[in-house]
């Protein structure tokens, strides 16, 4: 039974007091980043919306024969849409199949739902294919877009949906609910940690730890040094760094170099995110130039814009790799 995260009820509970006056429109449009539990509140959503018993709260009952076959992945009325592999396409054949079948009346007599994760993997024939059934929606259709990137959706998509835009979560309550997640974890500075690594994220939180990310992170920080001091070869650097998924990689790159710009620049070395790399990367600071530093993370911010897209991720990195090995006086 799915059931929203403890930082997400305020949305929640805007959705189903817009559910029970009947003013959810025919299409939403989550967005936020990575690690807020999008599609876990709209996973929520579609179950308390296709339960036929549904709690005063908007939850499922887990027990009718609607939430059994949602369990099962088996609902007619409920259409699912994710590329087949990460950070492949979704393609026009399967985004013009939507309009079939909202064409058909649901079988369980209440709502249909089709379910996008994430949008932006819409090819641009499957977003223009979208349109249609965005600007002529049968009456009980509801289409749930997921975007953690939501600028590089069509405009005329984006306008013809209605946003449900995520914070970031409270701090108290994420570590709290990472605390419960990671049990032999027994230090709060360590969660703190996690936390402050995945940009207050629980859930890239949890998967960092249940990954071993903070062993992988401080090995790879230790090649990423040794490429600008010539220690390193950037190819062979690229190819371990491209195993760990553009969205991480970029994300780590990003938050180390707006590191080395702060402390270029004279900032209390405290003050950096990554406090457990500062050594590294205060010895880095005096062979480096803040303009230069400034062109590579505009180089790694507009990499991050395609993350989801059909890069060839050992490419970029060797590119994002060999840059880097130039930074140096």
């Amino acid at each position: 039974m799915k059931t929203p995260l403890p930082w997400q009820m305020s949305l929640w509970n805007d959705l189903i007091a817009r559910m029970r006056t009947d003013r959810l429109p025919h299409a939403l449009l989550f967005t936020g980043s990575e690690g807020y539990g999008k599609s876990t509140l709209a996973e929520a959503l579609i179950h308390g919306l296709l339960c036929q018993f549904p709690a005063d709260s908007g939850t499922p009952c887990g027990r009718c024969q609607s939430c059994r076959l949602l369990a099962a992945g088996t609902h007619p009325d409920l259409m699912w849409l994710e590329p087949e592999e990460t950070g492949k396409a979704i393609p026009v054949d399967r985004i013009r199949a939507v309009g079939a079948f909202f064409a058909l009346k649901g079988q369980y007599g209440g709502r249909q739902i089709v379910f996008i994760n994430p949008a932006e993997a819409m090819n641009r024939h499957a977003a223009n294919s979208l349109l249609k059934t965005l600007e002529e929606p049968t009456e009980d259709a509801l289409l749930i877009l997921i975007s953690s990137q939501p600028s590089l959706l069509l405009p005329t998509i984006r306008s013809r949906c209605q946003a449900v835009v995520f914070p970031r979560p409270e701090a108290q309550i994420s570590e709290t609910w990472l605390q419960e997640q990671l049990k032999e974890v027994d230090e709060s500075a360590a969660i703190k940690n996690l936390l402050m690594l995945s940009n207050g994220a629980p859930l890239a939180a949890q998967a960092l730890h249940e990954t071993g990310g903070l062993a992988v992170r401080r090995d790879l920080a230790s090649q990423w040094v040794g490429v600008v001091e010539g220690k390193a070869d950037p190819l062979a650097c690229a190819k371990q760094w491209s195993e760990l998924g553009l969205p991480n990689a970029t994300r780590w790159l990003s938050s180390w170099v707006m590191d080395l710009i702060r402390l270029k620049s004279g900032a209390d070395p405290v003050a950096i995110t990554n406090g457990d790399l500062r050594p590294q990367l205060q010895k880095l600071v005096p062979r480096l130039e803040l303009k230069r530093l400034f062109a590579y993370l505009t180089q790694i911010t507009e990499t991050a814009r395609w993350v989801n897209s059909q890069l060839n991720a050992q490419l970029v990195m060797e590119d994002l790799m060999v840059s880097w090995s130039r930074q140096a006086h």
